[in-house]
């Protein structure tokens, strides 16, 4: 007998038969991740746990792609959109407050807690009880769960949210009619960008946006300073022993070694210092603007007393000549290509032949991993840009520069990098 497959049912067998073997290569992967991250000695080791826990989602989630039917991708597309809007509504109407961090709390008295009708709020906590964000008990209670309690106020995780909306969420929605009026080109202007077009300010930089909103910035430094404190400055990134021992050669020299551009209220040096406290730190200068270094002094760290404050725009001058080495950590992803070339000419003007240049900033992989390409798109929006090594070769060239050498972080900071540009 003779068995007839249509083209039809051919094609969705083999997409099945496709789709099996990826679950099955998945599987593998993800078994080999369970089994390091249950295994694993180093469980106070908060890199090491954030990266096996990043390789067990990551294997995890090439099982649920390779399982689901290219039409159900809307479906998560769409619940995810509203599990971020429904967030937002809570974040702001203070109801992540309002329900208490132990125990339950009714729709009713949750109502009167934020001012809110309690049938819109059963229909907000709806998208959060259904997705596992909140809990809910019997037919009117909801609680917290892990997840929802890092979004208090109290809590940076909270000012992290309201930066997905804002600096992203908001942007994305008018990004369509932004390409449709200014052309289907990356931004290469600080205004102009899809953010405060998005505003309905598009005159405006998008920190000149946010310099108008209190509330918006105080949140915006929180949820930075909870980003930034999670990221390491050199964790074995890049090596400064050449720094000290060349700085030591001439004790007497009032060369500056070390110029960290930009460098906020002298974090990034604190650390180098600790890690090398070979560099003579009355040689460190710390640049930025006057108000910030005013408020870095004004903490009276005992560990950067010696160090010398110089005010700047690094868009208009570099002041400081010939130092040995110009630090800039992540400076030039907030700025379009022709805005950080001109930042990088003027570092080089004031570079000697000897000088070097490092850079840190995330080097992207080409394709680049999920979550690096999340944020290249979130910068988009705000007229900054994630660079590829080839991206960063060609900005530099452009400029007379070379790469001289790139080092990377491990684990969830393997696209961190140090790049150590020299002249040609």
């Amino acid at each position: 007998m003779t068995v007839v497959v249509s083209n039809g049912h051919a094609s969705v067998a083999a997409a099945r038969d496709a789709s099996i073997s990826d679950v099955k290569e998945g599987m593998d992967q993800l078994h080999a991740a369970v089994q390091s991250f249950s295994t694993s000695n180093n469980i106070f080791d908060d890199a090491v746990d954030k990266a096996q826990r990043q390789r067990v989602i990551e294997a995890a989630q090439t099982v649920l792609n390779a399982v689901k039917r290219p039409d159900d991708v809307w479906v998560d597309m769409n619940m995810d959109v509203a599990r971020l809007a429904a967030s937002q509504l809570f974040y702001k109407w203070g109801a992540f407050e309002a329900i208490p961090a132990e125990g339950s709390i009714s729709y009713l008295e949750l109502a009167g807690a934020t001012k809110s009708e309690e049938a819109l709020l059963r229909r907000i906590g709806g998208v959060l009880v259904s997705q596992g964000f909140l809990k809910q008990t019997g037919q009117d209670h909801v609680l917290h769960t892990q997840k929802s309690l890092l979004y208090r106020s109290e809590n940076a995780g909270s000012h992290v949210l309201n930066m997905s909306w804002t600096n992203a969420l908001v942007p994305y929605a008018k990004m369509a009619e932004y390409f449709e009026q200014y052309g289907r080109r990356e931004p290469q202007t600080t205004n102009h960008v899809p953010a405060s077009f998005a505003y309905g300010k598009p005159e405006l930089s998008f920190y000149e946006l946010l310099a108008e909103d209190e509330a918006w910035v105080a949140s915006f430094l929180k949820g930075m300073a909870h980003v930034e404190s999670r990221m390491p400055v050199t964790a074995g990134m890049y090596d400064f022993s050449w720094l000290v021992s060349e700085a030591s050669l001439h004790p007497d020299s009032d060369r500056a070694v070390l110029v960290d551009v930009g460098g906020g209220k002298g974090g990034a040096i604190r650390t180098i210092h600790r890690e090398f406290p070979g560099l003579p730190i009355h040689r460190v200068v710390l640049e930025d603007r006057p108000e910030t270094l005013e408020a870095g002094a004004a903490l009276g760290e005992p560990e950067l007393a010696g160090v010398r404050r110089v005010a700047l725009d690094f868009h208009k001058d570099q002041p400081v000549k010939g130092a040995y080495t110009y630090w800039m950590r992540r400076c030039f992803h907030n700025y379009s290509d022709e805005v950080s070339r001109n930042m990088l000419r003027i570092i080089v003007d004031a570079m000697a032949e000897d000088s070097r240049l490092l850079i840190q900033e995330d080097v992207l992989d080409n394709p680049p991993h999920q979550w690096a390409a999340y944020l290249d798109f979130m910068m988009l929006g705000l007229g900054g840009k994630q660079r590829t090594l080839e991206n960063w070769e060609q900005l530099l060239g452009s400029v007379d520069l070379r790469i001289a050498s790139v080092t990377r972080g491990e684990g969830p900071w393997k696209s961190l990098s140090v790049i150590e540009a020299v002249k040609h």
